[in-house]
């Protein structure tokens, strides 16, 4: 088994144990979450359909809080050059006895069998038929048919769960060519609780460097989710994002295909965009007011906190800003000093005779103890000349350059702007500028007080 597919394994074990070890829980809730995840069936990473038993899910818990998302990497097999089969009339019998009653688990299909005689009994492996079993056309279907209903939901707290997604919002005046337009993208990530945009951030580009950069300036400003609700956009099903999130201990959820509605929080807000920010943003860029990327955010961040979080929402008839801080309590926070070390990006390579990998068209030289074998590359896909080398959970010495001809990571682009200086007032000015005479105040309070409190020292 591959590197990587043994970590898409690891991610997938931490998002069916994630709602019982990103938070606190007494003894009764966690053996209730445990009960309904153990109900559910599951598509696992090789794409088939499975129930996972509480005695798995607790192995799991263990692995996890003794070694991290190490600890939910499968161990190389040692029989892993022999495929495992079974019969073709076994697998008829195990599809029948699973359209027959499709609450019947892989594990319970596999007991009748054992006990009807068609097979010895602890011969039958779970992993072995699970594998044939939902690789099956009329399993695929029964599952894909499953109906489920939609019903509204309320978070409890902050940070209970964040939603995130991408909104295209306007097109700006292209960097480097004159009289064109580029598209600008929105970002945002809500606090399902309190409707606060935790933060929100144009970006020319949508991918997963954008997506990171989001989520980490979120997290530094109001602390860490215990859940992320995404879509099925690219951006949001990365290994990068999966891993990220099994790091910082939160659960990655994907919406279910084709169901948007659990996304219908963070939708109204981009509704709201639509009607007060974009049309005043528009009216600037008409005016040649508004002309790059940093001026857009700087108007959004401006008119985010004077229109939007400080603005009574509909449904909690609370201001989003008042009810996260007035709710918040027991929020986890990162050291900004530490932050980065969350974000690395991770890919696999094996080193050659000398000890030597590449990496983006650069060579690297690693400890020589690694030589022929393969290693785990953490590293900031924005600086190339730093990479974390790890082999079974240790970390060696940070890889050696050899030869640069890529600093960066091909998936980063590089954008030339031109600078324009904003002038001339409307609704996002005004909002820029009252944010800005606050935060003067602010300060000048601030250092009033430290004076006086000087003074009074001295006396």
């Amino acid at each position: 088994m591959e590197d990587s597919q043994r970590e898409t394994i690891a991610t997938f074990r931490f998002g069916l144990i994630a709602p019982v070890v990103t938070r606190k829980l007494d003894k009764g809730a966690r053996q209730t979450i445990l009960n309904q995840i153990a109900s559910q069936t599951y598509i696992s990473p090789e794409g088939t359909c499975e129930q996972v038993s509480i005695r798995t899910l607790e192995r799991y818990i263990a692995a996890y809080l003794k070694h991290g998302l190490e600890g939910l990497r499968p161990k190389p097999r040692n029989d892993r050059a022999n495929p495992r089969a079974i019969s073709p009339d076994l697998l008829d019998k195990a599809v029948a006895l699973k359209l027959e009653a499709p609450a019947r688990s892989v594990q319970q299909i596999i007991r009748i069998l054992e006990l009807t005689g068609c097979t010895p009994e602890g011969v039958l492996k779970v992993s072995t038929l699970s594998a044939h079993l939902y690789r099956h056309s009329r399993v695929k279907e029964l599952v894909a048919g499953k109906n489920s209903t939609f019903r509204r939901y309320e978070m409890a707290y902050p940070n209970q769960t964040w939603q995130a997604d991408t909104h295209h919002t306007l097109y700006l005046p292209h960097p480097t060519l004159s009289n064109k337009r580029r598209l600008a993208y929105l970002i945002v990530f809500l606090d399902d609780f309190s409707r606060l945009i935790t933060h929100g951030e144009f970006f020319f580009e949508e991918n997963v460097l954008s997506l990171e950069q989001t989520l980490k300036k979120a997290i530094l400003k109001h602390g860490i989710p215990e859940k992320i609700y995404v879509d099925n956009g690219s951006i949001y099903v990365s290994q990068h994002l999966q891993g990220i999130c099994a790091r910082l201990n939160t659960h990655l959820v994907h919406a279910k295909p084709y169901r948007p509605q659990g996304k219908g929080k963070v939708e109204r807000m981009f509704h709201y965009v639509d009607r007060s920010f974009k049309p005043e943003a528009y009216l600037l860029i008409d005016q040649g007011k508004l002309t790059t990327l940093e001026q857009l955010n700087e108007y959004f961040w401006a008119w985010l906190e004077k229109a939007y979080q400080m603005r009574i929402h509909g449904t909690t008839k609370e201001k989003p800003r008042v009810r996260f801080n007035d709710h918040a309590k027991d929020l986890r926070f990162i050291d900004p000093s530490l932050i980065d070390h969350y974000f690395l990006w991770e890919e696999h390579r094996t080193a050659d005779t000398t000890g030597c990998i590449s990496l983006q068209g650069n060579l690297y030289e690693l400890d020589l103890s690694l030589a022929k074998k393969r290693v785990t590359l953490r590293f900031d896909p924005k600086d190339l000349s730093r990479l974390e080398v790890w082999f079974e959970q240790t970390q060696y010495p940070d890889a050696l350059p050899l030869k640069m001809t890529r600093h960066r990571h091909k998936a980063i682009p590089v954008l030339e702007e031109v600078p324009s200086e904003p002038t001339g007032l409307n609704f996002l000015e005004a909002s820029k500028s009252a944010l800005a005479s606050e935060q003067a105040i602010t300060l000048q309070n601030t250092l009033t007080f430290a004076k006086l409190r000087k003074e009074n020292n001295h006396d």
